[in-house]
């Protein structure tokens, strides 16, 4: 019972938007807000991170080519 009064509680009514809004989010949730938000620096950034990724494996693979010549 005490946990549906504490989320009763969180919610708060906007004026400025003329309407109901929940008080505190988790991290989680605030994170997959803001990447439907930017979804174009998301993208870019799990590019960068991606292809940085895969040509940190070419390089240490080509120097392992070159070691064994």
């Amino acid at each position: 019972m005490e946990y549906a009064k504490d989320e009763i509680f969180q919610v708060r009514y906007n004026t400025k938007l003329n309407r109901l809004e929940i008080g505190e989010q988790n991290w989680i949730n605030r994170l997959c807000q803001k990447i439907k938000r930017h979804k174009l620096l998301t993208t870019a950034i799990i590019t960068f991170i991606m292809f940085g990724t895969i040509n940190i494996v070419m390089i240490s693979s080509f120097m392992k080519i070159l070691q064994n010549i």
